[in-house]
């Protein structure tokens, strides 16, 4: 058998750095690996605020094996300085970079791998740009502070955000089932190392070593190259002897009727048993793998009376890919079969020299058929053109990378036995909208609904008229493509710089596909982000016989920039307290409250600086700070930035109508949120008076009597009700 390439593993994965990369960069269009956006509490002896950091795709890189760097661009940010002055310092941009071990982490009953922020000791730095750095020079100047130093608040900060998102994990694979049973094909545990090529072609990978029980060995350190072929970024890698001790040898014994133990690892039967069909002994029965074929070789002996007959008999079984799945098949077995007769039975020998060959013949067909069948059962089954959902045939899922969800086998060899193959990626955008529309009058569309306008509004897409082509409305953007509909993929999108703003009336080809279908389709494709900061995508015609533009499309539900608002109400000032009971007997206490309200906005995705505009009650809140007259009562109000601060100026004053906040990011872009206050400035609790413990001498009586008008006599009713 020829040497073991998966390090003693059962089984073997390696993952080249782009594939790995290119699952981040899928899973990122939804922040299920990373935020898309952060907003950091930052304090330090020379200043206090916070960051509001917008990030890009990360990257992952191999390059410090067997530490790992994850480099995460960000752009649109900004400072938010509270103290010693408000200061807001933005757009800010750079790169942060997290250097951390790969490790595998137990989740129960399950395996994951990934970085651990909480283990060990990750480095994170923070490196600003130079139009960023030059922002920062005169706060830094001021408060006595370097770059570096204004990095390094940062970077920890930012580890500190980490360690609590997503359970302190940036995952690079799904969690994977694992138990130590005697199923053969059910994963006992893995290890992971990434490589690093220090070549000119950097070719890094990462191998996950897979043991399939407790028994198994392996030794990560081992693999030490990448043995992916060029062009080839995933590969699955069964061990010869896991192929051939857990795949064939159990399901060999199953189909012969015999125990495993008649059968030594990793494929040698170790003494005589019941040839298959009844008749003979099976005496020699051993496989092993041979260049890119598995060679069995067998012996099986048969007598009677006056006679017996030894055939030796071998074969080999070939794996080979037909339309994208394993085919599997056997050749024309070689047998030598030597007859001893008695001399008194020469005179039929012709007659049983046609039944020994029918009797070897038989034992050798079921060998060959249980032979090809075990590793069918074992490997083949399931294993399609369509790929592999959840496994590879009998066996449970494997780490794949960061979304890997299955794999379609692009080449097979043998010796071990590798499957060379494309990740199907769980990529789980659902879709916000999709439609058709026709028409050669002009339009405008909003994507994300459907809606025809023939005035454009804030939520309009796009515009058509048949002088002017295809326009943006708004704050969306686009960008052709040079793909078919229904291959680009939201990570296509994603990767357009979708900054165009027109598609000319001659740029749109002319097509009859839609009144004979059989004809090819002429469109032109593109990307588009709408005016809500979706992604989607979009084919354009025009009819040759109506004239009509046709439109399809299909809007992903990927993040967009959002605006929110955090409040909080604080307790200025407490006046008169009365506790009193109701006529139904509720225990009541009424307190005088004036109140402070503190109203943040939080912006998720929006480029920043934002330009903030508070309406408080139908009035525009100018300057800083100021008084506004709300129903006979002043109110004060406090600008800081993003915060608005309420102060009613008097006790027991209410606070009732609508607070609104426009927000304009850097791009332009323009977002609303409007809440209803109601805060009163008397606050009142009640309950019923069975639920208050029954001592009558911690109660104001008269105060509880000039409220209820009681007599003392009824008071007492309702306390021992």
């Amino acid at each position: 058998m020829a040497l073991d390439r998966t390090g003693g593993f059962d089984l073997l994965v390696q993952l080249s750095e782009s594939e790995i990369n290119e699952q981040i960069a899928a899973a990122s269009i939804m922040g299920t690996l990373f935020p898309t956006s952060i907003n950091i509490p930052i304090a330090s002896p020379a200043f206090s605020g916070s960051a509001d950091i917008n990030f890009g795709t990360p990257t992952i890189n191999f390059d410090p094996a067997p530490r790992v760097e994850l480099r995460v661009p960000f752009s649109n940010s900004q400072l938010n300085i509270t103290a010693p002055i408000p200061l807001i310092i933005s757009p800010l941009g750079g790169m942060i970079t997290i250097t951390d071990t790969l490790e595998v982490v137990n989740q129960g009953s399950s395996m994951q791998i990934a970085m651990n922020f909480n283990n060990g000791t990750p480095t994170v730095t923070v490196a600003f740009d130079a139009s960023s750095a030059a922002l920062l020079a005169p706060l830094l100047a001021a408060a006595g502070m370097t770059l570096a130093d204004a990095q390094n608040i940062v970077a920890g900060m930012v580890l500190s955000n980490l360690q609590t998102t997503n359970g302190g994990l940036f995952a690079l694979s799904p969690e994977i089932p694992v138990a130590d049973d005697n199923d053969p094909t059910t994963i006992f545990n893995f290890e992971v190392r990434p490589f690093n090529d220090n070549s000119a072609l950097d070719r890094d990978c990462l191998s996950i070593g897979i043991r399939m029980s407790s028994a198994s060995g392996g030794n990560i350190n081992l693999i030490n190259s990448n043995m992916l072929p060029p062009g080839v970024n995933s590969m699955v890698m069964m061990s010869n002897f896991w192929l051939l001790s857990q795949v064939m040898r159990r399901n060999l014994a199953t189909a012969l009727g015999i125990s495993l133990s008649d059968i030594d690892t990793p494929f040698r039967l170790n003494r005589p048993v019941p040839a298959p069909g009844g008749e003979g002994t099976l005496t020699r029965l051993e496989a092993r793998v041979d260049g890119n074929r598995i060679r069995i070789d067998g012996r099986a002996i048969a007598d009677g009376t006056g006679w017996s007959a030894e055939s030796n008999f071998h074969f080999f079984v070939e794996l080979r890919l037909v339309d994208g799945s394993i085919a599997i098949s056997s050749t024309v077995p070689v047998v030598d079969t030597d007859i001893d007769l008695e001399w008194w039975v020469w005179l039929a020998a012709g007659f049983l020299g046609g039944l020994f060959g029918g009797i070897i013949g038989a034992i050798v067909a079921i060998i060959v058929t249980a032979i090809v069948e075990s590793v069918a059962e074992g490997i083949v089954n399931n294993l399609v053109s369509e790929g592999i959902s959840g496994g590879l045939g009998d066996i449970p899922s494997i780490p794949l990378g960061p979304i890997g969800s299955g794999f379609s086998i692009d080449t097979i060899l043998l010796d071990d036995l590798e499957l060379r193959c494309s990740i199907f990626k769980a990529l789980n955008i659902p879709i916000k909208h999709q439609g058709q529309y026709a028409s050669r009058n002009r339009f405008g569309i909003d994507l994300e609904t459907g809606a025809i306008r023939t005035t454009p509004n804030r939520s309009t897409d796009l515009i058509w008229d048949n002088t002017q082509g295809i326009s943006i409305a708004n704050t969306a953007g686009l960008r052709l493509i040079n793909k078919g509909f229904n291959s680009v993929s939201p990570l296509d999108i994603s990767r357009l710089p979708l900054t165009g703003t027109r598609i000319l009336p001659h740029q749109i080809p002319m097509s009859l596909h839609s009144v004979i279908w059989f004809l090819p389709r002429n469109e032109i494709v593109f990307g588009i982000r709408t005016a809500e900061g979706r992604l989607g995508k979009v084919r354009a015609s025009i009819n040759l016989t109506t004239q009509n533009l046709e439109l399809e499309w299909v809007i992903y539900d990927t993040p967009i920039p959002s605006l929110d608002l955090d409040v909080r109400w604080y307790k200025l000032e407490r006046g008169n307290v009365n506790h009193y009971i109701t006529d139904d007997c509720k225990y009541c206490t009424s307190a005088e409250i004036r109140w402070r309200g503190v109203f943040t906005a939080k912006s998720k995705l929006l480029a920043f600086p934002v330009n903030y505009q508070w309406c408080l009650c139908g009035q525009v809140l100018d300057g800083k700070e100021g008084v506004i007259e709300v129903n006979g009562e002043k109110l004060k109000y406090t600008i800081r930035g993003n915060q608005l601060i309420l102060d009613a100026t008097r006790i027991n004053q209410s606070i009732k109508c609508q607070l609104c906040i426009s927000a304009i990011d850097f791009k332009g872009r323009e977002f609303f949120k409007c809440i209803k206050i109601d805060q009163a400035g008397l606050l009142v609790h009640c309950r019923r008076c069975e639920d208050k413990p029954r001592v009558i001498d911690r109660i104001d009586a008269s105060r509880v009597f000039s409220t209820m008008e009681l007599r003392p006599l009824e008071l007492t009713k309702h306390l021992i009700r």
